[in-house]
């Protein structure tokens, strides 16, 4: 960043949003964002982190007022409403807060889900500090994303954070696709929200705010998720190629209305670039099991 060009300071999420919606890219390019080719994706390095890498995703995002997980929760409380008689598969789970906030909606049974020990041991661990009601189960399993040995028709959501973009391939979103689809109930719910790539002026910009409100060794790392990520075409493709799948739908992330008490909650959280991530630089895609 030069010393020209300052950071946008907002004093509230509506401001941020405004920003947004004019889609205007800063003219100095302080991250040379039009020089990165968003058309062709770039793999990860892994699918997953290795344990020591793991260890410090832990440490950095899993602390109490972190909100992108509380927001993504409120997205989904809006969208559900009564979540305390349905089961629900945070899939992909990592330190499992998205599944706790879930928990902490109401939600009736919460399966966490990661290939990795470490994080399913974190999220057993963290999970085991909330006061449940009687009537909310949870339940942990570790498994390839593509290989989740569980049966059929399981799940009325399937909710998968932040974490698509580590996939190596387009055939492996199609193929994990399907693997969520077996397990969803017919008529229940698949859910994606994930970064995206994008060519458009409103994601440049977006992007490029967000990396604002991005420490400066952050940023290294995370232009390169924004090169793994799939794009709104390429996930309407795989959903085409799940049969089971209808009602599908693609379209970019915005902020989900929010009472007072949470708006409150979010404004705690430090890292103002996690409210930035609900905005163009990410996207929805649902769709639903059809009924046989």
């Amino acid at each position: 960043m030069t010393e020209s060009h300052q950071p946008t300071v907002f004093s509230s999420t509506a401001a941020m949003e405004t920003s947004w919606k004019k889609g205007e890219l800063s003219s100095i390019d302080p991250f040379n964002l039009k020089e990165i080719n968003f058309t062709i994706r770039q793999p990860e390095a892994s699918e997953m982190f290795p344990p020591e890498e793991a260890q410090l995703y832990i440490d950095g995002c899993d602390y109490e007022t972190s909100c992108d997980d509380l927001l993504l929760a409120i997205e989904i409380a809006n969208d559900f409403g009564d979540l305390s008689q349905m089961t629900i598969l945070d899939a992909m789970c990592g330190p499992g807060r998205l599944g706790r906030e879930l928990l902490s909606f109401g939600a009736g049974s919460v399966t966490f889900h990661d290939g990795a020990e470490i994080m399913i041991n974190h999220a057993k661990k963290q999970t085991a500090k909330k006061e449940l009601i009687d009537s909310q189960q949870i339940n942990f399993i570790q498994s390839l994303i593509d290989q989740i040995p569980l049966p059929d028709n399981q799940f009325d959501l399937i909710a998968v954070h932040n974490s698509t973009h580590q996939l190596k391939s387009f055939e492996k979103l199609v193929t994990v696709t399907n693997e969520l689809t077996r397990l969803l109930k017919p008529g229940g719910t698949l859910l994606i929200a994930d970064y995206q790539r994008n060519t458009s002026q409103n994601f440049l910009a977006s992007l490029e705010e967000r990396l604002f409100h991005t420490k400066p060794d952050i940023v290294l790392l995370l232009i390169p998720t924004f090169e793994a990520a799939f794009s709104i075409t390429e996930f309407q493709q795989a959903f085409n190629l799940a049969p089971q799948l209808h009602n599908c739908s693609v379209i970019n992330a915005c902020l989900p209305e929010m009472t007072p008490e949470m708006l409150e909650r979010v404004d705690q959280d430090p890292v103002k670039g996690h409210v930035l991530d609900f905005s163009p630089i990410s996207l929805r895609a649902i769709a639903q099991k059809e009924i046989v």
